[in-house]
C-alpha cells in the first residue's frame, strides 16, 4: 500500500518520478486495467512508478483515471500485488476494500493466479450494524466572504 508500490517496483528495476502537483484527497478516480472498473479512491502520495521500465514478468493494474500516473502493479506468476492509493481508509471510499481478501487468499494459497480474483474484484457493502450512538462534528458557521478550510478548520463536537 502507498509507498510499498513504489519500493517494489523499485525492487523490480522500474524508476520513480515526481508528479506536478500529486494525487491528494478522498476522491481520487482509479481504473482496474484488468476488468476495466472504475473505484473511488482515497490518496496522498507526491510520486509515481514509471510502468514503462518494469521488466518481463510484472504488469500495472490499476491507473490514476486523472493523470494517468500508475496506481498499482502485480507480477504475472508470483503473488505480488501492490496499490499506491488507500484501500484501508476510513472513512472514506470502501471500493477497494476486496484488496484485503485477495491478499488473504494469496497468503493462504501463494500458487493462485491473481489476474482471475483481480477481474473479478468488487466491493462487497457489509451488514449495517444498528446505531447506538452518534457524534456530530462541524466547524461553526461560516458568513460569506470568510475563508475555512474543508478538512483543518477548527471542529466541534456535540
Amino acid at each position: 500500500i502507498c509507498l510499498g508500490n513504489q519500493l517494489l517496483g523499485m525492487a523490480a528495476g522500474a524508476s520513480t518520478y515526481k508528479l506536478p502537483f500529486g494525487n491528494r484527497g478522498q476522491n481520487q478516480p482509479v481504473i482496474n486495467l484488468i476488468n476495466r472498473r472504475c473505484f473511488i479512491t482515497p490518496q496522498n502520495h507526491g510520486y509515481a512508478l514509471d510502468v514503462t521500465k518494469l521488466p518481463e514478468g510484472w504488469i500495472p493494474i490499476f491507473e490514476n483515471r486523472n493523470d494517468g500516473s500508475n496506481e498499482g502493479i502485480m507480477h504475472t506468476e508470483r503473488p505480488w500485488i501492490t496499490a499506491q492509493f488507500h484501500p484501508e481508509a476510513k472513512s472514506g471510499p470502501s471500493d477497494t476494500s476486496f484488496l484485503f481478501d485477495l491478499f488473504l487468499s494469496a497468503m493462504a494459497d501463494p500458487s493462485t493466479p491473481l489476474t482471475k480474483t483481480l477481474s473479478l474484484g468488487m466491493y462487497v457493502e457489509p451488514e449495517p450494524k444498528p446505531l447506538t450512538k452518534v457524534l456530530l462534528l462541524g466547524s461553526g458557521g461560516l458568513s460569506i466572504g470568510q475563508a475555512g478550510e474543508f478538512d483543518y478548520s477548527g471542529s466541534q463536537a456535540i
